[in-house]
């Protein structure tokens, strides 16, 4: 018996994404999962919303909006260049009626205008900005993985001929994966911006030079749609102001609080339990992920006393980092009985009225700190031995 080898791939150990073997699957899967959110502008959408759903100015109908995302999602998983998409596309577009100008009502004034819909240029704008933001909001979620390995990210500039200036002033730039830079510079930065980031070892951070985390001026934005002047920062076009890989991320985390929220009080609470001792969670405690965790469910009148809507419990990275700076050891196990702590310890409400502390009854017992910290909800922000 022989092997006979068909196809060979030839990988590299460059950082990137090569759509010969297929997709990352990150990348995939962060298109997949966005829902239909019709808009006549692109001004009618919020960033925040643009990470979540997906969405073409002047697609109001749910048919074309289904048959450019479902171009887009073969295009990313078969790496399909722009040629074929936009020859595949194009008839499907004017079977539905969406190509060339045309009168449409604008919902937000009531009158009839005369819009361009589909183009050649601007099939193109769409699968660019798309195919960019899906692909760094995949890129994004692979870099909190690896992130102990290879801790820095370098910016650097696409083959544009031409760069805007403030893009072209990152370029080089290099700082932590966890700098508070990429939550807003992380790119793509712009309509037709090409810029990206490659993930490098410390050792070549190093090397390279690491920067010190540049001051973010910013410029206010009008918006023609809702009247609204938005801060956002210089050099970034509006829209394009949010990291999509981030903003996904705490939108998942709010998402499943909502569902604990509605669960009837056992499955919450096992719920809650579970994730409290969750390969998520465990990454939380080494570092090697960003984010929060929902570790217990607070009985309803503790809740109300603090001025919560919700009742769910999350900790965060942050909060885990300064215990650990502190000294204070937190493991899994730690965590796996809060659940318990808040239904049977005694419970003190702040004088503020938006914290309360609870203990354990009995001596060497943990004892909890739990903030109501808005829209956020109820995070827990202290935990120590009971007195």
């Amino acid at each position: 018996m022989h092997w006979v080898i068909i196809g060979m791939t030839e990988f590299t150990d460059k950082p990137g994404y090569s759509f010969n073997p297929g997709p990352p699957p990150e990348v995939s899967k962060f298109f997949r999962n966005k829902e239909l959110l019709p808009a006549f502008s692109f001004h009618d959408v919020e960033p925040e919303e643009h990470a979540v759903g997906f969405t073409v100015a002047k697609a109001m109908n749910v048919d074309v909006l289904e048959s450019i995302q479902g171009a887009l999602q073969k295009a990313i998983d078969e790496g399909i260049p722009y040629d074929q998409f936009a020859r595949e596309l194009k008839p499907r577009l004017r079977r539905l009626g969406w190509w060339g100008v045309k009168d449409q009502i604008d919902p937000l004034t009531g009158k009839v205008q005369s819009v361009r819909l589909g183009s050649p240029r601007r099939l193109k704008t769409i699968y660019r900005a798309n195919m960019r933001s899906a692909r760094a909001a995949g890129q994004w979620d692979r870099i909190q993985r690896s992130k102990r390995a290879l801790p820095y990210l370098v910016y650097l500039l696409g083959p544009s001929e031409r760069h805007r200036p403030t893009h072209q002033a990152k370029s080089g730039l290099v700082l932590q994966v966890d700098d508070p830079f990429w939550q807003t510079w992380y790119p793509p930065n712009g309509w037709n911006c090409a810029c990206h980031v490659r993930q490098i070892t410390r050792r070549e951070a190093e090397t390279r030079g690491i920067g010190q985390s540049p001051r973010i001026p910013m410029r206010d934005t009008f918006n023609p749609r809702t009247g609204e002047i938005k801060p956002v920062p210089s050099g970034i076009d509006p829209g394009w102001e949010s990291n999509p890989g981030l903003v996904r991320q705490r939108h998942m985390e709010r998402l499943l609080a909502e569902k604990l929220d509605a669960a009837t009080p056992d499955i919450a609470r096992v719920a809650a339990r579970d994730m409290a001792t969750s390969w998520r969670m465990q990454r939380l405690l080494d570092g090697s992920a960003k984010g929060s965790v929902s570790v217990a469910m607070l009985p309803e009148d503790l809740a109300r006393a603090i001025g919560s809507r919700s009742r769910v419990v999350q900790v965060s990275d942050e909060t885990l980092a300064g215990m650990k700076e502190a000294g204070d050891v937190v493991e899994v196990g730690d965590l796996a009985g809060i659940a318990d702590l808040v239904e049977t310890g005694r419970a003190v409400v702040a004088d503020d009225g938006k914290a309360l502390v609870i203990e354990g009854s009995d001596v060497g017992l943990r004892g909890v700190k739990i903030e109501n910290v808005g829209d956020d909800g109820l995070r827990l922000v202290g935990f120590g031995a009971s007195n």
